[in-house]
């Protein structure tokens, strides 16, 4: 199905999934995407994967812009209906004047608090349209939330945490990567933290990560880091063990960089029927990133001799240590602690 977003005052148009978190309490959630005409198929496939692997049913969304008629198509035959299509092409360009120039698809996130299909849900999961699941997206929904927002921290960030000077943060402050996050609806409501979001944006001429941190600062719990696995640095843990894969540094459809050879087996599988399917061809005959594994090997030294403050910090970086360590803060439900890069052992 697809629908024209209106922004018009209206009853909430029913219920989705409802789950009990560990609280206890009455969860009524969904998730959703958003996309521009060039990132809409891999929405879609990201979308139909969820499907896959959730037992229940918690209702999701596809928001778009741009989106081509042969793609609309295609996106129907494959999420029979399962997944709601929302073309918010009108309503973004609208709203889209003071942000910074870059592709308006990546702010629409920042709307969640007036999508009128929204009004219902307490909670709201969002995912990039690069992350590929293996676990039930209602086990992310119906978790224990203390805090606004749960996220997961970006330990590239804390490599170099000059951030924090640059973005006007506090000392020691963490970071989030928005690839995969559960808000509160409740709360981000009463606190309008995503008009926040959206007037430190406009103002600061930030991308949409950078504005929600500074929003969302000392308001967000970590999420355990299976959740949000990111492909850029994390060497340690592989797509068979994430319960979501964000490929943050290359894509699948892209130079394949550090893409485990079974994702890409799912992705193939995922577009069989449909002319997406050649982007996700195997490019060479073994993953690629093997040398640039290697290459960090000797990133101590490189430090060194390049007085590479970065490249220092990642040499002391210990994958399977912080992994931990952010699990452990997930399970017991804290927020985000200040300066995690000292508590990993890498500052």
């Amino acid at each position: 199905m697809s629908t024209n977003i209106q922004l018009v005052d209206e009853a909430p148009r029913g219920y989705g999934s409802r789950s009990s978190d560990e609280k206890g309490l009455d969860v009524n959630s969904c998730f959703f995407l958003a996309a521009d005409g060039g990132y809409f198929p891999y929405a879609c496939l990201t979308a139909r994967r969820i499907l896959d692997v959730s037992a229940a049913t918690t209702p999701g969304f596809i928001l778009y812009v741009g989106a081509g008629d042969d793609d609309m198509r295609v996106a129907r035959r494959l999420l029979k209906g399962q997944v709601e299509l929302v073309d918010v092409s009108s309503f973004m360009e609208k709203v889209r004047s003071g942000f910074r120039d870059s592709g308006i698809a990546a702010f629409i996130r920042l709307f969640a608090d007036q999508i009128p299909e929204f009004e219902a849900y307490d909670r709201i999961a969002y995912t990039d349209c690069d992350v590929l699941f293996n676990r039930d997206i209602g086990d992310l929904t119906g978790q224990k939330l203390q805090a606004p927002l749960l996220a997961a921290h970006d330990d590239y960030m804390y490599f170099l945490p000059t951030y924090r000077q640059k973005l006007s943060m506090q000392p020691g402050a963490p970071y989030f990567n928005s690839g995969v996050l559960l808000f509160d609806m409740i709360s981000v409501r009463a606190q309008s933290l995503l008009e926040h979001t959206r007037q430190v944006a406009i103002e600061k001429k930030l991308n949409d990560q950078n504005a929600l941190n500074i929003a969302f600062e000392g308001k967000w719990q970590t999420m355990h880091p299976n959740w949000n696995l990111m492909s850029n640095y994390t060497k340690e843990y592989r797509f068979s063990q994430a319960y979501a894969r964000h490929f943050s540094g290359s894509k699948p459809w892209g130079g394949q960089v550090g893409v485990e050879l079974d994702a890409l087996a799912v992705y193939r599988d995922l577009a069989k029927d449909t002319p997406w399917l050649q982007r996700f061809r195997q490019r060479i005959p073994f993953e690629r990133g093997v040398l640039k594994r290697l290459g960090r090997r000797i990133d101590a030294a490189r430090g060194l001799l390049l007085n590479d403050k970065r490249k220092k910090r990642r040499a002391y970086y210990d994958g399977r240590k912080t992994h931990k360590i952010y699990a452990e803060q997930a399970d017991s439900g804290a927020l985000a602690v200040s300066f995690p890069e000292v508590l990993g052992g890498f500052a």
